[in-house]
C-alpha cells in the first residue's frame, strides 16, 4: 500500500504539519512520496530525510520555544550573525535570507541533496521570470527549500539556473497532484489559512499584501481540488494564527490535535477499503 503525501504552505500555520506527521509514525506508516510547498517543503524535507515527527517537534520547540531560546540557538549554538540573516539592498529592500533561514531550521546531519532523502521528495516553487510552477526533485536541498519559502517582499531566495524564484504557493499551494502517480492513497494537508488582521484601526501594508496572497492561495487550492481531488484532504483548524506566529507553536500543535484524529480515522477507513 503506497501513500502519497502533500504538505501545503502557510507560514507559521505550517507547524501544524508536525502533528499530522505524527499520525503516520503512530500508525506505523511511511509515505511512499512527499511533495512540499513553502513551510510544507521545510518540514517535508526533514521528514523525507529520515527524521521522525517527534524529532521534528523537538527541533521546532528547541528553536521556537520562546524568543530568548531562539536567539541563543541562532546566535549562540549556530554562531550566526545578524548580517547573515538580513539582506539590505537599498533603503527600501530589507529581506530575510531564505537559504540562511532553511540552514538554521534543518539539522546539519540531513542529506545535502534532495535525491538522497529516504523518502522520494519534491519541492514546489515558482519561477518568477517564466511565470510558472517549478518542481525540484534533485539538487541542493537548502537552495530548493529556500526558493519554496520565498515570500515576495519578505524572504529572498537564491537564483536557480539564473532565474528568480518565489513562494511555491503562488502557483501550487497544496501540491497533491505531484504525489498521485502509482499511489493507492493520496493525502493532502492544507494549512493555508485565511487573512488575519492585527485588530488595529487600519490594516498595515504587510497585512494586506500577505492577506491578498492567502486569498489567491485558497482560490488556487480550491480550483485544483475541484478538478481532481485527493483521497484525503485535511485542513487543520489554524485560521486564528497569523503567518508569523512561530512562537505560538504549542498553541498551533494543540489546535491541530482534532485534525490529527480526523486524519487517523480517514486513513483507517481508506485502508479498510483497499
Amino acid at each position: 500500500m503506497k501513500i502519497g503525501l502533500a504538505l501545503g504552505g502557510g507560514g507559521a500555520r505550517g507547524l501544524a504539519h508536525i502533528p499530522m506527521l505524527e499520525v503516520f509514525d503512530e500508525m506505523g506508516l511511511k509515505p511512499a512520496v512527499i511533495a512540499g510547498c513553502s513551510m510544507g517543503a521545510l518540514i517535508g524535507a526533514a521528514y523525507a530525510s529520515g527524521m521522525t515527527a517527534k524529532e521534528i517537534r523537538e527541533q521546532a520547540e528547541k528553536i521556537l520555544g520562546n524568543r530568548i531560546d531562539a536567539a541563543r540557538y541562532v546566535f549562540g549554538t549556530r554562531k550566526s550573525r545578524l548580517r547573515d540573516i538580513l539582506s539590505l539592498k537599498g533603503l527600501t529592500t530589507l529581506h530575510l535570507h531564505g537559504e540562511k533561514l532553511v540552514d538554521l531550521a534543518l539539522p546539519d546531519h540531513l542529506p545535502k541533496n534532495i535525491e538522497d532523502t529516504k523518502i522520494p521528495f519534491h519541492v514546489v516553487t515558482t519561477d518568477f521570470e517564466l511565470m510558472e510552477e517549478r518542481l525540484i526533485s534533485s539538487g541542493n536541498m537548502v537552495q530548493a527549500v529556500a526558493a519554496s519559502i520565498a515570500i515576495p517582499g519578505v524572504i529572498v531566495a537564491p537564483q536557480i539556473e539564473g532565474h528568480i524564484h518565489v513562494d511555491g504557493g503562488v502557483t501550487n499551494p497544496v501540491p497533491f497532484d505531484h504525489v498521485r502517480e502509482g499511489m493507492d492513497i493520496v493525502v493532502a494537508i492544507d494549512v493555508t489559512g485565511k487573512p488575519k488582521l492585527s485588530g488595529r484601526k487600519h490594516a498595515t501594508n504587510m497585512e494586506l499584501a500577505v492577506g491578498a496572497m492567502l486569498i489567491m492561495f485558497n482560490q488556487l487550492a480550491d480550483l485544483r481540488r475541484a478538478a481532481a481531488p485527493p483521497d484525503i484532504y485535511i485542513s487543520p483548524k489554524v485560521d486564528q494564527f497569523g503567518s508569523g506566529d512561530f512562537f505560538k507553536l504549542r498553541e498551533i500543535f494543540e489546535s491541530a490535535s482534532a485534525s490529527k484524529d480526523q486524519l487517523k480515522r480517514a486513513i483507517e477507513l481508506r485502508l479498510k477499503g483497499l
